[in-house]
């Protein structure tokens, strides 16, 4: 789930979908996912997650079906936001399998309270799209294959994936790479300036296990964690290519913001890749 790296953990890789090769929807447009027609019920398929978002301080504001690429998948998108609906929320993609649920996307807003999250097609690429509506305020668009992809692996946190990072070295190479559950892409930026990923985990860090998966070329080296604004770790990352998990101990439980800043990598180069990661 969610960091795991190919078929080192017995996965399979996610293969991202061909443009152009989908039925039709509604409308004529061309699109890759498809729409679950059963009715969605949070309490039915998400209680224990609904449970774990009000005990973080936030309410279910909508629970909905929503496109899905896996034939045997079901998806859902739930907004969430503060308890008064003034300051914060979120939205996250699920992937339901059987009994089984786990969230596949997660954006967080820290000063935006999202009212609803409806599929769009902005482009006309033959892929949905997701605009979220905040309650005052303008629409945000999100693109797929631009800044997510609903094909990304279901996985085991609940990290906000819209965090923010130094700049990469190509939009091909940005921040969303590292989270899309394909470990041949990856986020990659300069260390000159100071390479970082910062991001939200509104529910808090629950265990403090770090997942990398690293490429063969630009390996991080030394890594420094920090979790709430403290350090809690500087950890050496393994010259080989693949899945790490590295415990940050307590320090890191139970923190809502994490950033991880990168100051060096094995070998002679000037950059740095992260192909998938993870906090749970």
């Amino acid at each position: 789930m969610g960091a795991s790296c190919g078929s080192k953990d017995g996965q399979t890789e996610v293969q991202k979908p061909k443009r152009g090769k989908a039925a039709k929807s509604e409308g004529g447009v061309q699109q890759v996912a498809r729409e679950s027609r059963d009715v969605a019920s949070v309490d039915d398929e998400f209680l224990e997650g609904r449970r774990m978002i009000e005990a973080a301080g936030f309410v279910v504001k909508s629970y909905a079906n929503f496109p899905v690429q896996e034939v045997a998948k079901k998806g859902r998108i739930l907004v969430y936001a503060d308890k008064k609906e003034k300051h914060s929320g979120g939205v996250i993609y699920l992937k339901i399998t059987g009994s089984e649920n786990a969230p596949a996307w997660h954006w967080y807003f820290e000063d935006m309270v999202p009212d609803s999250a409806v599929k769009t097609e902005i482009n006309r690429d033959g892929l949905w799209d997701v605009r979220i509506v905040p309650m005052h305020g303008t629409a945000m668009e999100f693109v797929q294959d631009e800044s997510f992809t609903l094909a990304a692996k279901e996985r085991s946190d609940w990290i906000a994936v819209n965090g923010s990072s130094s700049a990469p070295v190509s939009q091909e190479f940005g921040l969303w790479k590292c989270f899309d559950g394909d470990t041949t892409t990856a986020w990659k930026s300069p260390l000159s300036g100071g390479a970082f990923i910062e991001f939200s985990v509104p529910f808090g860090v629950q265990r403090g296990n770090l997942t990398l998966c690293t490429l063969e070329a630009e390996k991080p080296r030394v890594c420094t964690v920090y979790a709430d604004g403290k350090q809690v770790a500087q950890i050496e990352v393994k010259p080989e290519a693949g899945r790490q998990v590295i415990a940050l101990g307590e320090g890191a439980r139970g923190a809502k913001k994490v950033r991880l800043e990168f100051t060096s990598v094995h070998g002679d180069g000037n950059v740095v890749a992260v192909a998938e990661l993870g906090l749970n």
